[in-house]
């Protein structure tokens, strides 16, 4: 069992994160839970005026802090109910992908891992439940009893550490040799609300993540998926992971921690399932050629990983453009989970007016946008050109080429059994859309997420 409270911080803090462990702290947590943003100044008074909770607004702010923060995790993070920080939720790692990473420790033999920025302890608890010895370090007290109170919930035995990790005197700077030894880092990426994007202003930096990576050779770290490809240093593999189309992060492995030849991997994560693609036989340059009968969306994670012409070879595709990340193909591409797929309907003017006036013209009431490579505002092109009326909704992609801007209407095949889609292309389109999934009324820039 876990001490869960931190051995250094602020002892006005370090008492009102010990209350909220009290039988009286967590029951008033979970009452508070989910959390209701419309009620909360009505929520907040009218607790402050019970008796037991009057003499104490500071717990009352930080069970509502933690009612917050666990309402937000619910769908992330699901299963017994956690201990957060604003930053370790921001920065946490899904459970699912926190297991993975695990596992690389465990089948390279690893037994005993140092997290290094453990924030608020998703891998933390990952590795200890893949039944290694963890030493969980963060320079934030709030960080290390978050984790340390979920482990103690959970009966995880993690060890907490409050340091700077680049300090001289801990194992992985003063006697790298450790028998057995592996270890993960979380580099901070933010300052506040904003996003770090240069490698060398994260917390550690990236000059310093290399070096441990040279003096411990079982080194794993999470990064910014849009790390640049260029900064990544010989014998590192990558592993871009999304999950259920969302991509979430980066991760370097090195030394024993690496799995297979492969130097890059994008791996999709989708319900129960998991799909990999990799560039062990290379990455051949797919040709780029005309709008074909189908049109491929690549899942992030590959277009991230430079991968999209491994995809582009198995489905026999080209670009549109080469700056590009849409496949076409005029055969049913068999894509897994590797990306989305269209059946291409017919071309569309670009431009509002003519634009308008095609969709008008066909019927239709309403778009959703897909764009990418292209200065278009999803939500302010399905305003400005006033569709109404109880016609189908029409799904145009936008993208360009060499030639110029092209606009394609399309319909999404999600099913590996919807009806081959190339007669009906060819089909008069006063009433288009049917056997469409519809979806919502407008969506937003398909390009990757930073």
């Amino acid at each position: 069992m876990v001490d869960p409270a931190p051995a250094a911080g602020g002892a006005a803090a370090s008492a009102t994160r010990a209350a909220l462990l009290t039988r009286e702290g967590r029951a008033l947590v979970e009452r508070l839970t989910p959390w209701d943003e419309a009620r909360a100044l009505a929520t907040l008074a009218a607790v402050r005026r019970e008796p037991g909770w009057a003499e104490h607004p500071d717990v009352v702010a930080a069970a509502a802090g933690q009612a917050r923060l666990r309402t937000r995790a619910a769908a992330r993070f699901p299963g017994p109910p956690r201990w957060w920080t604003e930053d370790g939720l921001q920065q946490a790692t899904r459970p699912e992908v926190a297991q993975r990473h695990a596992a690389r420790f465990a089948a390279a033999g690893v037994s005993e891992v140092a997290d290094l920025g453990c924030g608020a302890g998703s891998d933390a608890l990952a590795l200890a439940q893949a039944g290694l010895a963890v030493l969980a370090v963060d320079r934030d007290p709030a960080a290390l009893w978050a984790v340390a109170a979920t482990a103690a919930d959970l009966d995880l035995p993690v060890a907490t550490r409050l340091a700077d990790v680049t300090g001289p005197s801990h194992w992985w700077n003063a006697d790298p040799s450790r028998d057995a030894a592996g270890c993960f880092v979380d580099p901070g990426r933010r300052a506040g609300r904003a996003r770090l994007a240069a490698p060398e202003a994260w917390s550690p930096p990236w000059s310093w993540l290399v070096g441990l990576a040279e003096r411990v050779p079982a080194t794993g770290a999470k990064v910014a998926p849009g790390i640049d490809h260029a900064l990544l240093p010989d014998g590192v593999q990558v592993e871009w992971t999304s999950v259920a189309g969302d991509l979430v992060e980066a991760a370097l492995w090195w030394g024993p921690l690496r799995a297979g030849p492969a130097r890059r991997i994008a791996t999709v994560l989708r319900g129960s399932g998991t799909a990999q693609l990799d560039d062990a036989a290379g990455v051949p340059r797919p040709p780029v050629g005309p709008v074909a009968a189908w049109l491929v969306e690549p899942d992030a994670a590959v277009i991230r990983a430079g991968l999209v012409g491994v995809l582009a070879a198995r489905i026999n595709g080209h670009l549109l453009d080469p700056r590009i990340a849409y496949v076409a193909t005029d055969t049913r591409p068999q894509l897994g989970a590797f990306g989305a797929r269209y059946a291409v309907l017919d071309m569309v003017p670009f431009g509002r007016k003519p634009m308008r006036a095609w969709l008008r013209g066909h019927g239709y009431g309403d778009v959703v946008v897909k764009k990418r490579g292209v200065a278009v505002v999803p939500e302010q092109l399905r305003a400005a050109l006033r569709l109404g009326g109880d016609g189908p909704v029409a799904t145009l992609v936008l993208t360009r080429t060499d030639a110029g801007p092209l606009a394609l209407l399309v319909e999404p095949v999600p099913g590996p059994h919807a009806p081959d889609p190339r007669a009906a292309s060819r089909a008069p389109l006063e009433r288009p859309g049917s056997g469409s999934d519809g979806g919502g009324r407008a969506q937003g820039d398909a390009r990757p997420r930073p």
